[in-house]
């Protein structure tokens, strides 16, 4: 089930595509622009936002089907 809102941080996320689970943590930018995470299993954009606060995934596990 795909999340709603901001990712938590340190909480677990699924890709709302395949279904990979990653483990997040967040990380100030250093300059004002867009950030966006790609899935590294299915190359699908997971999230995009502009913040100072960059999130930074982790992949966890692969979905079985993957």
């Amino acid at each position: 089930m795909p999340l709603t809102g901001p990712i938590p941080e340190g909480r677990p996320f699924f890709c709302p595509h395949c279904g990979a689970l990653y483990a997040v943590t967040y990380s100030r930018a250093s300059g004002n622009g867009s950030n966006s995470a790609k899935c590294v299993v299915c190359e699908q954009t997971m999230t995009t936002g502009a913040s100072t606060d960059v999130p930074t995934f982790k992949l966890v596990h692969r979905p079985e089907d993957a």
